[in-house]
């Protein structure tokens, strides 16, 4: 009984955990890539790192995320894993204007918007704003 007991459990961590692995693969694809903020006036590259989102500011639209940082552009995004489809949570935001922090979630409204949602301590005690995704064609 034992033993049957304890493949169950191993099957189900087997199971759960490729679908964890799956579903954060798929939905971490969907927002990887270029945005432009909500005033037009700068643009944020998302990119995945061990399965974790973040987002860098970057000045112009080519820079990489190295560039980026060699010239002193800050993180603006840490630290986001994904919820369900189309969210992520659980993260760190940057605003360079304030320069503070707050916690927040990623959403998905469409496939070239993305609401940007901050908050401190609560998450009714927020914000949010909405980037636009910059299409390979303008880069």
């Amino acid at each position: 009984m034992k033993y049957l007991l304890a493949r169950c459990l191993v099957l189900t961590g087997l199971l759960l955990g490729g679908i964890g692995i799956a579903f954060a693969g798929s939905e971490r694809g969907s927002i990887t890539g270029l945005w432009q903020t909500a005033g037009g006036n700068g643009y944020i590259r998302i990119y995945a790192k061990n399965g974790v989102l973040f987002g860098q500011s970057v000045g112009h639209m080519q820079d990489t995320v190295q560039q980026a940082r060699a010239k002193g552009q800050p993180q603006i995004l840490a630290d986001f894993v994904p919820r369900r489809p189309g969210e992520w949570a659980k993260g760190r935001i940057y605003d360079p204007n304030s320069k503070t922090y707050y916690h927040g979630t990623l959403t998905t409204l469409d496939s070239r918007k993305l609401k940007v949602y901050g908050y401190i301590g609560f998450s009714w005690l927020g914000g949010n704003t909405i980037w636009t995704k910059v299409s390979s064609k303008s880069r």
